[in-house]
Formats: C-alpha cells, structure tokens, sequence
C-alpha cells in the first residue's frame, strides 16, 4: 500500500473518532522517522511494505491515548523529547512558563554569572535542559519525587548533552546550595472535573493533582533554601490564585509577586520576587 492510500484510508476511519487529520500525519511521521512535513508529502507515492505498526498506533489514537505517548516524542520550544506514561506530555502553558523565565532572568540577572537554578517537578526534563541552554554558565539542579520520571529526565538530559543534576526529592535536593531562581510546573489541579479524559486516563495523577502533601507553592515559600533576593516562576491554575494570596502572606515576609495570563487569557503563571 502506497502511503498516500493509507493516510487517506486512515484519516476516513479517524472521522468516525474525532481523530484530527495532523494527529494521523504527525503518527505517521512519527514512526516512519520523517522529521519534516515536506519529507511527508515528498514521499506519498513511498510503497508501505509493513502497516502493522501504524495501524497498532491509529488504534491506540482510537482508544483514546495521547499521540505523545503512542510514538514517545514529545516537541518542546523547537527540541524533541522522550516522553512515556510516567511523565505529563510538555504543553504549551509550559512553553510560555518557560519563555516568561529567560525573560525575568536576563532582567533580574544581567550579568548570569554564579546563579543556581532549580526546576522542581521536572518530570521529563524539559524546563530544567531548556535554562542550562538558556544559561549555559548556570548550575542547573532539578529534582523529581518518581524515580520512573527520573530516568525519563536523566535520559533526556544525556540525549541533549547538557549537565544538569537531578535529585529524587520532592521539592529540594538534599545538599546545602541555596538558589537563586526557582522555576517550577507542579501538581496544580483541584477537580478531576477539570481535566480531560484521556488526560485522566493516560497521564501521571501525582504530577497533576495538587493536595496537602505535595503543595510546592507551601513548601517553597516556607523554605530556608532561597536566597535573598531569589526569582521563582511557576505555572498555577486560574482557581487556585486566591490561595496563593493567602500563602505567600501567611508564610513570606517581604515580597513583590505578578500574576500573569496565558494566551489564551487565563491567569497561568505567577512570579515571586523574595
């Protein structure tokens, strides 16, 4: 079967799903290791000897299963990940987090010399590889409390040759440094009724849910392991901002903080300065 015939085949069966037309095309690039969409349609007249495993892939797109998950890539700001069911998929709120970091860093830090920089939560790695090359002369610790996220980071951080360390903790490494700027996507969710289902069904819940046990934003505005004065960014969700508030009264002495949007216009991320 000729890839055209199949794509075309599989984007009539997908219909019956509400399978998007780019899901099919990125499968399919995907696990023909085609990098780009010209290589695509450069290709369709390419005879495809073995279907078995873009149709097990179409099927799990059926059942529901991210397309991450199904061809263990995930794209973040221009690089390509491993990513598995043991860590969240990068989404683009992470992206923006990540943009709005390098952009307060290069403002409160102009000269980037001797900071220590810590991503909490890193899950795949993304936000913690993407600052060690945003600031290369930086030390870049992460830390990350499922052992199984761990090896997905460290995997990741050896495929793009950057030197970060990670640590199994659930918020700072066990070492004496203080940080400088803390970057962090933590478990923010309150309600399963706010999330999508193949999200619930497929993602890692430790990652997503916030509760008593595992709230970064307490732990961090409680801790002795900042310098004074230390950047922090986080990714929160909208519901969440008036417990916040709250917090950072009850446990921070002297501070300045930013609420910002996304660009989809929901308040998103939240910037401490201590």
């Amino acid at each position: 079967m000729k890839l055209k015939e199949l794509y075309l085949s599989l984007i009539k069966e997908g219909k019956k799903y509400q399978i998007n037309e780019l899901d099919i095309r990125f499968l399919i690039m995907d696990l023909l290791d085609m990098d780009f969409a010209s290589s695509f349609y450069l290709n369709l007249d390419q005879e495809i000897k073995d279907t078995k495993v873009i149709e097990k892939g179409f099927q799990q797109l059926k059942d529901g299963v991210p397309l991450s998950y199904i061809s263990n890539k995930a794209y973040f700001l221009g690089d390509i990940y491993y990513v598995n069911k043991d860590v969240l998929i990068p989404r683009a709120e992470t992206e923006e987090l990540l943009a709005l970091a390098v952009k307060r860093i290069n403002e409160y830090y102009p000269n980037k010399k001797n900071l220590n920089i810590l991503d909490i939560g890193t899950g795949s790695g993304v936000i913690a590889i993407k600052l060690k090359k945003e600031f290369p002369d930086a030390r870049v610790d992460a830390t990350e409390i499922s052992e199984k996220a761990i090896k997905v980071a460290e995997h990741n951080i050896k495929n793009h040759h950057v030197k970060v360390n990670v640590y199994h903790a659930d918020t700072f490494p066990n070492n004496k440094i203080k940080y400088d700027i803390i970057v962090s996507n933590p478990p923010y969710i309150k309600f399963k009724k706010d999330v999508d289902q193949s999200v619930l069904d497929y993602e890692p819940h430790s990652a997503l849910f916030i509760s008593k046990q595992n709230n970064v934003y307490q732990k961090v505005f409680e801790s002795n392991r900042v310098k004074s004065p230390c950047l922090m960014l986080f990714e929160i969700a909208p519901n969440i901002v008036d417990e916040l508030k709250e917090l950072m009264n009850r446990k921070i002495d002297q501070y300045s903080f930013n609420f910002s949007k996304d660009i989809n216009g929901k308040v998103r991320f939240l910037t401490v300065l201590i």
